[in-house]
């Protein structure tokens, strides 16, 4: 779900995407370190996991389902010049190559020392101290509704050591459905 006008021609987009397991691992760690869904009605943690995981697949989630969500804005990203794509794996791997393009993307300036001080103030350590002493999350630590931390490891690559076979499985149908018909890479999507 997003709220953006198709007919945009003034605004550039940036759409990060992070592979699906990732993606629906980090979901949940943040709902659940929430204790509630965000935007949605009705969702409890009774099932656990498992019932998330179905929840995520089905997009009861805020931000719907998934695959929808990533196709849209793929397709998007490669007939309209106002739209960058970048995936939260590139980030990681290549944080100067990715930054480089960001800025290019926006008209600023990409020299070396930019792109090192962009680094250095995104390093998972810095975001992981603002969160720590962002009053608004502490508050809420406090009252007992955040119980997790909001940035929690910041790595990649841990999704599908969790996932069941049936869930992997289902997936692979999802990516060979919306996603493989777009020309996207699988390994964009699926790890392992």
């Amino acid at each position: 779900r997003d709220f953006v006008s198709p007919n945009d021609s003034k605004s550039k987009f940036i759409y990060v995407m992070r592979n699906a397991q990732d993606q629906m691992i980090s979901h949940w760690n943040q709902v659940w370190g929430m204790g509630f869904h965000y935007g949605t009605e009705n969702i409890t943690f009774e099932g656990g996991w498992d019932d998330f995981v179905q929840d995520w697949l089905d997009g009861n989630v805020e931000t719907g389902k998934w695959f929808d969500h990533v196709a849209g804005w793929y397709a998007r990203s490669k007939s309209d010049p106002n739209v960058l794509l970048v995936r939260y794996e590139d980030l990681k791997m290549n944080a100067r190559g990715t930054i480089h393009n960001i800025a290019q993307f926006v008209g600023l300036p990409a020299d070396d020392d930019t792109i090192i001080s962009v680094i250095n103030v995104t390093r998972f350590e810095k975001m992981r101290e603002a969160d720590e002493k962002d009053l608004g999350l502490q508050f809420m630590r406090w009252l007992g509704v955040l119980r997790k931390r909001h940035i929690r490891q910041g790595s990649s690559g841990g999704g599908e050591l969790i996932l069941s076979k049936k869930q992997q499985k289902i997936l692979e149908e999802e990516y060979e459905l919306k996603l493989k018909p777009l020309g996207m890479p699988k390994d964009w999507v699926l790890l392992g």
